[in-house]
């Protein structure tokens, strides 16, 4: 249908309308495919993730990456963060228009060089020149993101409860070092968030992510929810949610809430609690078919609860019991389910009253579309369903062709001359 000038017309029509969840995603940690060169591996998960149609992932920047991404890679050793977030394999996911976030599990190498000692856990390490050092590496990282400011970057740790209890938060609550562990851990949080904020990056946001709410807890023990995150500024609380699946979807629901209460009573933001994994084996849970179940159900508590970002565990199965897709590249049924649950469009009625002056077709799209107006475009500025630019241009003439084919699956908005149009990517 054309512009016809600034006629107002009422329409009775059958649209499509896509419910898209942006705020699910794949984490990417390490796994194999048969036949695939370890040297390439990083670039040719990047594609199957791409498939899946997340818009957020979540990569480790670690010491230790190479021997986990590489199968067996040597140490990296005098690197810092920002040198491995520009490495080409690294930065091909970073900079990878289909990702609107990237979650990263970053650890510093002014506290963890050498891949085995675990400095960020001592307290006594925390001398004016190990914190300068820390906070300046995450200082220069947020600054090396804030150039793609069409993008959201989130920096996290991993499991910290694990970290802190040898290891193992569920099976040891009587680790002998926890107790200084979490106070070393407690530092290193507040490092991280003050070199973080020197950077003045808006796009890069700092969280902490904890795994543990019950089992220490009723046990009297410290916990990372109640003994660190009161005492540092964050804009995320990522929970590693396996104490509340684990049990049943309806448990998980019981305990965001839980974890919501708390931070209220802390002072903190209770809706920006993110669930960092949620991840079902198979073997675990009895078959293909349970682990897929479970996960549609999790995922249908995320999205009741609008928790702004979960994180599936994991892309590739590691060796093969969890994962997205198999080591031959296959996806699995959790893969399928994720999938299906990233994008669903239904077709409506619809009774509406449009004052047109702007056309993008075709819509729905996947790959070229045009857009017309009866007087020049001017900018045009296309935002994701989270509000972000992903796109800026201008124009003089009156029609502009724009390829979509590299936006992920979703409901987009086209402003032009003042107006907003949805656009639909298949």
């Amino acid at each position: 249908m054309k512009y016809i000038g600034l006629l107002s017309l009422l329409f009775f029509s059958k649209i499509l309308v896509a419910q898209c969840h942006t705020n699910i995603g794949v984490y990417y940690w390490g796994g194999q495919l048969n036949g695939v060169d370890t040297s390439v591996i990083i670039p040719t998960a990047e594609k199957l993730a791409d498939s899946l149609a997340v818009n957020t992932i979540r990569i480790a920047l670690v010491s230790n990456d190479d021997a986990v991404y590489k199968n067996g890679g040597p140490c990296l050793l005098g690197m810092n963060l920002t040198a491995l977030a520009s490495r080409p394999d690294f930065n091909a996911i970073i900079t990878d228009p289909k990702f609107s976030t990237v979650i990263f599990t970053a650890y510093d190498w002014a506290s963890f060089a050498d891949c085995n000692t675990q400095n960020f856990l001592d307290s006594t390490f925390y001398t004016p020149t190990n914190i300068a050092a820390i906070e300046l590496e995450f200082t220069n990282f947020a600054t090396y993101l804030k150039q793609y400011t069409n993008k959201k970057f989130i920096i996290t740790n991993w499991e910290g409860d694990n970290a802190v209890y040898c290891g193992a938060a569920y099976s040891d609550p009587n680790c002998p070092s926890a107790p200084a562990n979490i106070v070393g851990f407690k530092k290193w949080m507040m490092a991280r968030s003050a070199g973080i904020s020197a950077a003045n990056a808006p796009n890069v946001k700092f969280g902490i992510e904890f795994c543990n709410i019950h089992s220490l807890e009723n046990l009297g023990k410290p916990t990372i929810l109640n003994n660190v995150i009161p005492y540092v500024n964050a804009d995320y609380y990522l929970y590693s949610a396996y104490e509340s699946f684990n049990i049943s979807a309806n448990q998980l629901a019981i305990d965001i809430d839980f974890v919501r209460n708390k931070l209220v009573g802390f002072g903190k933001n209770p809706n920006a609690l993110l669930i960092g994994e949620m991840g079902f084996g198979k073997n675990d849970w009895g078959s293909a078919t349970n682990a897929a179940d479970s996960l549609q159900n999790t995922i249908d508590v995320v999205i009741q609860k609008q928790i702004p970002y979960a994180i599936a565990w994991t892309l590739i199965d590691t060796p093969s019991n969890f994962g997205m897709y198999d080591p031959m590249g296959l996806i699995t049924a959790q893969g399928t389910i994720l999938k299906n649950s990233i994008c669903q469009t239904t077709a409506v009625n619809s009774f509406h009253n449009i004052e047109i002056k702007l056309k993008i077709y075709p819509n729905p799209s996947n790959n070229n579309i045009k857009i017309e107006s009866n007087t020049e475009l001017g900018g045009i500025t296309i935002y994701n369903s989270l509000g972000e630019i992903i796109l800026q241009t201008k124009s003089r003439n009156q029609q502009e062709q724009i390829d979509i084919s590299k936006f992920a699956s979703g409901i987009y908005t086209v402003q032009a001359q003042n107006n907003f149009i949805h656009l639909i990517k298949e």
